[in-house]
């Protein structure tokens, strides 16, 4: 667990070098696809945390950059249903051995096995763990056209919020505080704040 703890931090250090890389370019948008591919595909982080620096580092293109991050993202959850639809339950088990245990993972599957495709869009759209909806519809018989449609339109909602609250971040937060006595500046002169034009 401790090596893990280390290497979380050096994994999204990376991720933001990378982001920096692509810079405010075309290659942000192309970026963002493949990490939110790769990182849905393996479970290996959330892809928040290559969103939100993204439309940190462009906020006018925040639409764009979660509208790539989606795609890549459903297509990468689709890749790993039809990875486990070939693996099956006794892989699956090893190599996920907290799914017969997790009450969260298990909810999770209850509600994709009680409600379908229905429940794979809100596991989509709302901050819960995927991987079980993903796994757990990838062994019954599913039209995956559906699931990705499913998991696309989900995607596309929530990353569409996050981009949109990243995008204002700075000058929202600053507005609350201030308008509620809490702001340790006072609004610069001319009544803008910080990080809006």
């Amino acid at each position: 667990m401790k090596r893990l703890g280390r290497l979380l931090p050096r994994l999204e250090g990376y991720l933001h070098r990378v982001l920096r890389w692509a810079g405010d370019g075309w290659r942000l948008p192309w970026l963002c696809l493949g990490l939110a591919f790769v990182g849905t595909l393996t479970a290996a982080y959330p892809i928040t945390s290559v969103l939100v620096p993204a439309v940190l580092m462009a906020p006018r293109r925040w639409g764009v950059v979660s509208l790539f991050a989606a795609l890549g993202s459903s297509c990468g959850a689709l890749g790993m249903m039809l990875i486990a639809h070939y693996l099956g339950w006794s892989q699956l088990y090893a190599w996920f051995p907290a799914m017969a245990t997790d009450p969260s993972w298990l909810r999770v599957m209850g509600w994709t096995h009680e409600y379908g495709l229905l429940a794979l869009f809100a596991v989509a759209l709302l901050p819960l763990p995927q991987t079980p909806a993903l796994l757990a519809l990838s062994t019954v018989p599913l039209a995956y056209p559906g699931a990705f449609a499913a998991i696309l339109a989900g995607k596309v909602l929530k990353y569409l919020g996050f981009a949109w609250v990243a995008s204002r971040f700075p000058g929202h937060v600053h507005g609350f505080l201030h308008r509620h006595g809490r702001a340790s500046t006072p609004t610069p002169p001319g009544g803008s704040t910080p990080g809006r034009p």
